[in-house]
């Protein structure tokens, strides 16, 4: 985001996709050289392409699309980043690649097909390597979405960072998109945040408890901040990482341009579902900050109990007290489990959202997370091969 602004009054998208190889979707390390071909010729970090600009990340198998400039609407997005996938894909089609959804591949080796982005900026990614050994699957096998929400001053941040962080534990149980890795079904729906959580364990500081802590004012996350650059120190004397970006709470504050960026959510089969779930996210974020009384919600809601809830809503099946939330969101149960609150917030923030996205309401609300969908059939390419086709077409998976 270029400027401040004010609370809602414009949005900034970033998707991750993952190169693979058509047929036995591999992962192909050309992210390079298809953006040296967005920039007619010369290598480059990131290209503009208008409305949304396409850049590359850590690995050199994975590249970004984003808003190239806040967006006063989230209306019709998906089918701006839809059309620039399309424009990708036609390039990729001579490497006899694509892009494939999904926030892990189930059959990417990280420790032995990792190649780190090889061009600029790379002293950064080689120092997070040197610290962390990149090569891992929390570190090059995961593709997210991050939703980047603006503030105008210290207290709409505080106002909105209250709202995000209450909102976020129950974020993987609407977005969960990686129940595989290594060739199966593994423990969690949300097996790239169980590795995100860990990726940076010998500076715990880093991600803290993964929620951010409760903050009444920016000196507050200043602080947290110059906790995390004394942390990193020992690792980094030329304090090259020491950057607000090395925090990587699941929300964290870019206070340079006045914005949140929520970092919680798995990306999906299409661009329509990823703004499905994005569009729901904003509706409950605007909806607490609507409705305000910090006092009540300090007290109930934890850094304990919010842990709690996002460690459960990575399960397939999860349980614990939602009683909270329930009141929370001001929904009304018998029922107050983790799939009844699912269904109940799709019915109260249905109305908010554009009628395009009914279908795909439908689907999160009577076949859960992608995640859920996913392991109602076996592990296999053509499964894939079929989200690659929701992707190109821009439609849900459906059961």
């Amino acid at each position: 985001m270029s400027d401040h602004f004010e609370l809602f009054s414009v949005y900034g998208i970033e998707a991750e996709y993952m190169i693979v190889d058509k047929d036995s979707l591999k992962v192909r390390a050309i992210a390079d050289e298809i953006l040296k071909e967005l920039n007619h010729g010369e290598i480059c970090n990131e290209v503009d392409l208008g409305k949304v600009s396409w850049s590359n990340e850590l690995v050199n198998h994975v590249l970004e699309i984003k808003c190239t400039e806040p967006e006063s609407s989230l209306k019709d997005l998906d089918i701006v980043f839809h059309r620039s996938v399309k424009e990708v894909q036609k390039l990729l089609d001579k490497w006899n690649s694509t892009l494939m959804p999904t926030a892990m591949n189930p059959w990417f080796d990280p420790f032995k097909e990792t190649v780190l982005w090889p061009h600029g900026q790379q002293e950064i990614y080689n120092l997070y390597n040197q610290i962390f050994d990149c090569k891992g699957h929390g570190w090059s096998n995961l593709q997210s979405i991050h939703i980047n929400l603006p503030y105008k001053n210290e207290v709409e941040f505080i106002k909105l960072h209250s709202a995000i962080r209450l909102i976020l534990p129950l974020i993987p149980y609407f977005a969960a998109s990686s129940p595989f890795y290594e060739n199966k079904k593994q423990r969690y729906a949300d097996n790239r945040l169980a590795f995100y959580e860990k990726n940076q364990a010998k500076v715990p500081s880093i991600i803290g408890n993964i929620i951010p802590e409760n903050v009444k004012s920016f000196n507050d996350y200043e602080n947290i901040l110059k906790g995390i650059y004394q942390d990193i120190d020992q690792y980094d004397p030329t304090k090259t990482l020491q950057n607000p970006w090395l925090n990587s709470r699941a929300a964290i504050p870019k206070f340079d341009v006045g914005a949140i960026e929520i970092r919680l959510m798995d990306i999906q089969e299409s661009p329509y579902m990823d703004y499905v779930i994005i569009n729901l996210i904003v509706e409950m974020v605007k909806f607490i900050c609507e409705k305000g009384n910090n006092f009540k919600n300090e007290k109930n809601f934890s850094d304990r109990y919010l842990r709690e809830v996002y460690d459960q809503s990575k399960e397939f099946s999860p349980t614990c007290n939602l009683d909270n939330y329930f009141n929370l969101l001001e929904i009304n149960s018998e029922e107050k489990t983790f799939e009844e609150l699912r269904k109940k917030i799709i019915e109260k923030f249905s109305s908010d959202m554009d009628k395009r996205y009914a279908r795909g309401l439908n689907i999160l609300k009577e076949s859960g997370s992608l995640a859920q969908r996913l392991v109602k059939n076996n592990l296999s390419t053509q499964m894939y091969k079929d989200l690659i086709l929701c992707l190109n077409e821009n439609i849900p998976y459906e059961i």
